[in-house]
């Protein structure tokens, strides 16, 4: 009988503590406009997805055209700016190098790095202070890749802390977050953004 109330408890902490960020709950491919070209159909997908609001994203998955999805993009980083009237938006300043950086180091499988599930992580809070490795609980599966912030980690680009550690797993040749199992699965969606 105790049980339920203390796991009443629990539930809205495990929800916050996913990883914290966006309102994304769509999956990648939702994130996609097939109407723009390859510079802007998926750039929603992926951690721009962890920062945007659900009015953002169902106004980015509706635009028609390039010319309207670069328009959207700036309205997106001023709407995002946390020093405006600034000549630089460090926000999106840190995004795009982050993103660039991601590209370069998590890139696999055909999907470029801002878009692996280790990549959204890395764009949005960076590097972790340790990587590690642990020996897979799954009788000769591949080992674990932990990636470890700590508890002291500070607020990532989406205004929330990471999770004290992540568990990523190799599911064919894409490297996936680790939810108990070996199979490919997308970054679980975060929960809602704070206003």
């Amino acid at each position: 009988m105790k049980r339920a109330p203390l796991l009443l408890l629990l539930l809205p902490l495990l929800a916050v503590g996913c990883g914290g960020g966006g309102a994304s709950t769509r999956s990648k491919m939702e994130l996609i406009n097939p109407a723009l070209g390859p510079d802007y159909s998926s750039w929603m997908a992926g951690a721009a997805a962890r920062l945007a609001t659900t009015e953002e994203i169902d106004e980015y998955i509706t635009l028609a055209d390039d010319q309207q999805a670069a328009a959207f993009i700036e309205r997106f980083w001023k709407r995002h700016d946390p020093t405006p009237g600034k000549p630089v938006n460090p926000l999106r300043e840190a995004f795009e190098t982050r993103s660039a950086a991601a590209d370069h180091l998590y890139s696999e499988s055909g999907q470029i790095g801002r878009r692996t599930d280790r990549g959204v992580l890395y764009v949005l809070y960076g590097l972790p202070k340790k990587i590690d490795h642990e020996v897979s609980p799954i009788r000769n599966g591949p080992p674990l890749e932990v990636w470890i912030y700590g508890t002291d980690a500070p607020s990532g680009l989406n205004g929330q802390r990471p999770n004290p550690l992540y568990r990523f797993v190799k599911s064919g040749d894409l490297t996936v977050l680790y939810n108990g199992r070996v199979t490919a699965t997308a970054l679980p969606p975060l929960g809602e953004r704070p206003e």
